[in-house]
């Protein structure tokens, strides 16, 4: 590997995280503005015009906040807890295609003899496994948060939100086999690239599949209707409870970094991923642009999701919970996934497939 090609990695690293970091920022200004408007009240108004500074001023006072340690908190493993919220939220990002190739500046050729920029980081052969296996580890953030703090709300919200997602991690995984079994790999550029004449979504098994995985994508990232780690009327806000100051603002820029995370996963799974409906642009040498510009479409519209669901359903109770995953939603994951292995036989092969 030569340093050219790892100039190439770390300007697209350093790019990427640029674009999070302030992608996550002003996520949290649109959520706090639709919240205003349902309220019917402004919303942050006073930083900047229409408040667009709000994010930068949030930012900022977090960073100033003194740093308190409450009493008799396990000290390191209570320092772990967000740095591997964090660490986890990030990594998912690396694998995510966000598009096809672009041309190279002529400075950065000239520079490194790189000709094309792949708008990926990384392109494993196991990309799907890979985010599978960073959103199981992300469960020890939360759970060395809540045992750390000393504090029973804290613990009994770790409690909550560990069993949460280990539960609705199953459905999700099971709703993920079906369209792993629809295209034949575990590729997210390959997942998105078989969709270019229909998205997943518009087949049988990959309907039932993305109701499952939706309703998963709530549970996994503790979000209304399934908050219940973080319900304030029981538990002051959870695992959160002892965590103040840069602490608190890396927990918080995890969760909304997972949630537009899963957002930009729904869209490769069952929404075309960066394709462009009907070819357009086909040829040009824009095109991976315009399959940029659509991804973020796309994107946005399951993000603005989050946030119409929070204001929209109210709050299961915990045995609920409990009782959607595991009585409701893992069956129905397991029948997909039967559905989707005889619908592929079917669609490849013809119906004689199935008895010979």
């Amino acid at each position: 590997m030569d340093w050219a090609l790892i100039l190439a990695w770390g300007i697209k690293i350093l790019s990427l995280f640029f674009i999070i970091l302030t992608g996550v920022a002003y996520y949290t200004l649109a959520e706090r503005k639709f919240a205003g408007f349902i309220q019917d009240r402004p919303g942050p108004n006073r930083a900047g015009i229409f408040g667009l500074f709000q994010p930068l001023a949030d930012g900022i006072k977090f960073i100033a906040k003194e740093e308190i340690f409450p009493k008799n908190v396990s000290k390191g493993m209570y320092l772990l807890a967000p740095t591997i919220s964090m660490t986890c939220a990030i990594m998912a990002w690396a694998v995510i295609p966000f598009g096809g190739s672009l041309p190279a500046p002529e400075w950065l050729a000239a520079l490194t003899g790189v000709t094309t920029i792949d708008l990926q980081i990384a392109n494993p052969d196991s990309g799907v496994l890979y985010m599978l296996a960073i959103s199981s580890l992300s469960v020890y953030g939360i759970m060395i948060a809540g045992w750390s703090s000393n504090n029973k709300y804290s613990l009994l919200g770790g409690v909550r939100s560990t069993a949460q997602m280990i539960s609705y991690e199953l459905p999700m995984g099971l709703s993920i086999v079906v369209i792993v079994i629809m295209t034949g790999s575990l590729k997210l550029t390959d997942i998105s690239d078989s969709q270019k004449d229909m998205w997943n979504i518009l087949s049988p098994p990959g309907f039932v599949a993305f109701f499952i995985y939706v309703t998963a994508m709530f549970a996994e990232t503790n979000r209304l209707p399934f908050d219940l780690a973080e319900a304030e009327s029981e538990l002051v806000v959870g695992f959160h409870t002892e965590y103040g100051a840069f602490k608190f603002a890396l927990f918080f820029l995890a969760e909304y970094m997972n949630m537009i995370t899963m957002s930009c996963l729904t869209t490769l799974l069952f929404f075309g991923g960066y394709n462009v409906p009907f070819q357009l642009g086909a040829g040009s040498p824009y095109q991976a642009f315009i399959g940029l510009g659509f991804f973020v479409l796309k994107v946005l519209f399951f993000a603005f999701l989050f946030i119409w669901v929070r204001w929209t359903l109210p709050r299961f109770r915990y045995d609920q919970l409990m009782k959607l995953g595991w009585k409701k939603m893992i069956p129905w994951g397991l029948f997909a996934v039967m559905f989707a292995a005889i619908y592929t036989v079917y669609w490849k092969e013809g119906w004689m497939k199935l008895f010979i």
